[in-house]
């Protein structure tokens, strides 16, 4: 028996010849490869401003723009985060990260909005985005979401009615039309935008439907020279956590299996069926997904630690299906019909431990918690991927996933996935905090990978 390391490292050797002969199924299937490409995550206000990094003057996101630019990539995704005060009930106010300021104690201040620092934040916002079209990105989503200001709560969590004003200004305020304008101000004539009116805020979406369909006529029209629907180079949607996609509209008992959990959501959704869907509008609900142009998830699914494969890749969007046709959204239709581009909006493989401060403490806690990871800039003190084991899994599971995205996503179709590009999750040294003196997070021989899959995205797109 050739010994696992080994085994291993023909396995990933071999990853080409295994790619083509996915890839002779996706073209039976008329699947084209779909590249695995990066993203920025702006979360303060300084993320766009000018500084200096490694001897440049730019902003942090012109930084990760560059970075993804010299892998040969089509795609890029620019997340845009503001914050929220108060719980997973109520918004008392939203608000602005500024490490300038000192008002918390910790070295950061949440400044709440106004006119002048919205302006600031739109021009920032279109700099960033600027610097994405200039670069020569034909795709380019922009997910927009909230955090909680001292991070007690999952924005999948809290109820907000996104067009409802809290101490004045309302996530549209701060968030949406910001970045709308500043994108419709960066697109070029052949630039494809996704532009996201929600990421991970399910509990907001089931709570107000018709605000979000509201809202996604606006943006469709305002992005695309009042043309509605299917005129123009922006897709307007929403994207959806892989489970929980009303977050915690109902008690879900905690598991670890995709069959368990799938066999579980619904044992307690027929219990308590009309409970739960009397809170809801499921009708407006239906309306809503049948007219978003775009549908993403964050696959953060759990992996087998062991042997992992494309397959592994799939059975998340069977669960996110799964939940929704309990609502009576047929997500799989949806996507067949040819009309709804489907995302990746997030996917990656942290290697941290519950609270994301040191590595995994082993290979079945990484790979069953892959969003666990440290934010932090790069340290070898708190790098998981110095660890033999956790390194050689990282390429393992990063191999399954371009084999699954060369075959275009088959048996599905996923049309572009996003890297979470910060920190340990970061395998191609994207953001600025992720290299550092010490090292780096990147793995480079998974960086050829992905620019190998560009160049064959590319080319099948010719």
């Amino acid at each position: 028996m050739v010994p696992r390391r080994r085994a291993a490292l023909a396995l990933l050797a071999a990853v080409a010849a295994s790619c083509c002969v996915v890839g002779a199924a996706a073209k039976k299937r008329d699947r084209v490869p779909t590249e695995l490409s990066n993203s920025f995550i702006i979360t303060t206000l300084q993320d766009l401003e000018p500084t200096t990094i490694r001897g440049m003057s730019l902003t942090p996101c012109e930084y990760a723009v560059r970075r993804a630019q010299s892998l040969g990539q089509k795609h890029f995704s620019i997340v845009v985060t503001a914050y929220w005060a108060g719980d997973q009930w109520s918004v008392q106010h939203y608000s602005f990260k500024d490490l300038s300021k000192q008002s918390t104690g910790r070295g950061v201040g949440f400044p709440k909005p106004t006119t002048p620092l919205v302006l600031l934040w739109k021009a920032g916002l279109e700099r960033c985005f600027n610097a994405a079209v200039s670069a020569g990105f034909s795709g380019i989503q922009i997910l927009n979401h909230i955090d909680h200001e001292e991070g007690a709560t999952w924005r999948n969590f809290v109820t907000f009615d996104p067009a409802a004003r809290y101490d004045g200004w309302s996530y549209e305020d701060v968030v949406l039309w910001p970045a709308a304008q500043a994108l419709k101000a960066a697109m070029g004539p052949d630039t494809r935008a996704w532009f996201m009116l929600s990421g991970e805020m399910g509990r907001s979406l089931w709570a107000f439907p018709e605000r979000y369909h509201a809202l996604l006529s606006k943006y469709r029209a305002l992005l695309n020279g009042g043309r509605r629907k299917g005129g123009g180079g922006a897709k307007v949607g929403v994207a959806l956590h892989w489970n929980k996609v009303c977050g915690n509209c109902f008690d879900m008992p905690d598991t670890r299996t995709h069959g368990a959990y799938n066999a579980t959501y619904h044992r307690v959704f027929a219990e308590q069926r009309g409970a739960i869907t009397s809170r809801f509008n499921t009708p407006k609900l239906r309306e809503l997904f049948d007219d978003v142009d775009v549908v993403g998830i964050s696959h953060y699914a759990p992996s087998p630690s062991r042997g992992v494969n494309a397959g592994a890749f799939s059975l998340p969007i069977d669960t996110t299906a799964y939940e929704l046709s309990h609502w009576g959204v047929d997500l799989k239709k949806l996507i067949r019909k040819g009309d709804k581009d489907f995302l990746f909006s997030e996917v990656g493989l942290g290697g941290g431990d519950q609270d994301n401060k040191k590595a995994a403490g082993n290979l079945l806690e990484l790979a069953t918690n892959i969003h666990n990871g440290i934010w932090a800039v790069y340290n070898v003190a708190q790098d998981p991927w110095r660890n033999a084991d956790y390194k050689e899994f990282r390429r393992e599971w990063f191999k399954a996933l371009t084999e699954f995205l060369y075959a275009g996503g088959a048996p599905h179709r996923v049309d572009a996935a996003f890297i979470w590009s910060v920190g340990t999750w970061d395998v191609a040294a994207i953001h600025p905090i992720s290299t550092s003196d010490e090292g780096t997070y990147a793995d480079w021989e998974i960086v050829k990978w992905m620019r190998w899959l560009s160049g064959k995205a590319s080319a099948a797109a010719v």
